[in-house]
């Protein structure tokens, strides 16, 4: 079996002294011109973005607090949650807040039939 080589980023894309990154996302051009990605908030924006790279590609996934706080506000994490499940970006598929767990999150189309 043959390992695939790995493709560095460009410099001005990383960090990272070789270009490599562990986790990366890819994000379509279709939707990031969607009108229901533009009516976003910035926040919301962003929030989107660190639920990509925490979900490592799969559709559900969890955003403990202790990850989500290094880039935001706890109110202002909640508020752009909301505003993502309104727009049909993402499902929440269990409530874990009063079993001190982190909530189960799950991306969604549902944006699709709001263009």
């Amino acid at each position: 079996m043959t390992r695939k080589k790995k493709t560095p980023f460009a410099p001005w894309e990383t960090g990272t002294s070789d270009g490599i990154e562990k986790r990366y996302i890819r994000l379509g051009n279709t939707l990031l011109y969607s009108p229901a990605f533009l009516q976003l908030s910035a926040k919301a924006k962003e929030v989107y973005l660190y639920m990509r790279i925490e979900s490592a590609g799969q559709r559900e996934f969890t955003l403990p607090c202790s990850k989500y706080t290094k880039f935001s506000k706890k109110d202002s994490f909640l508020r752009a949650r909301e505003e993502l499940e309104k727009a049909g970006f993402i499902e929440t598929v269990q409530h874990n807040g009063n079993l001190r767990k982190p909530n189960v999150y799950r991306f969604s189309e549902l944006w699709k039939e709001q263009q």
